[in-house]
């Protein structure tokens, strides 16, 4: 309390955020110091290998971060009413992706659907007919057979966020989602009057989310 060294007479909220700590461990951290990590499945096949199956996809607009919903049953005992808890739930997360002069995501996508989907997103070896009904005409639908050891082609998609807390350490958070599932892709609009980059919204259902701090 009183003087210190570097904010002149107290100030509270020197205090409250570590300002005058010598390592400033109560400051907020900042949006924008973030990366998102990704390992692939080994039984998955890339159409663009040059990445590997664990990469930094650097080509990120945005991250909105998994949430949780607690479930919450009203019961009666005698005359009062009690609240239990039953479940938590994991929503999912949000990643906007830019959509690239490369095709990175959009490559990435692909695989997604080829590995899950026997249409997936790439050019179809055997075409559609044109007449529905016709037989003994062949088109790929419905599932591919995946294994169980690689049931998700995304093992995880790592979360990072960067805390510079002096000058001879960097340290952050990570928040890692296990078994992870895309759920919903929305593509952008295109409009002669918006200049804005095109991105692609991709909501992500993992299994499990795990926060460490490094």
């Amino acid at each position: 309390m009183g003087l210190t060294s570097t904010t002149g007479p107290y100030n509270a909220a020197a205090e409250s955020y570590g300002v005058d700590d010598a390592i400033m461990f109560k400051k907020p951290r900042q949006k924008f110091n973030f990366s998102v990590n990704m390992v692939i499945d080994s039984a998955a096949t890339l159409s663009d290998a040059n990445y590997g199956k664990s990469f930094i996809f650097d080509r990120v607009a945005s991250v909105d971060l998994p949430s949780y919903q607690y479930n919450v049953t009203r019961l009666n005992q005698y005359n009062h009413q009690r609240f239990i808890t039953t479940r938590q739930e994991i929503a999912p997360a949000t990643i906007v992706f830019y959509d690239t002069v490369d095709s990175q995501f959009q490559n990435l996508l692909t695989d997604y659907a080829n590995y899950y989907y026997s249409q997936g997103l790439s050019k179809l070896d055997i075409p559609f007919a044109s007449n529905a009904s016709t037989e003994n005409i062949q088109t790929p639908s419905g599932l591919n057979a995946v294994e169980s050891a690689g049931r998700f082609f995304f093992n995880t998609i790592s979360v990072g966020t960067l805390d510079t807390r002096d000058a001879g350490a960097v340290t952050g958070r990570v928040c890692e989602m296990v078994n992870c599932m895309i759920t919903n892709v929305t593509h952008d609009n295109l409009a002669y009057a918006d200049s804005s980059p095109i991105t692609w919204t991709v909501q992500i259902q993992p299994e499990h989310v795990e926060f460490r701090n490094l």
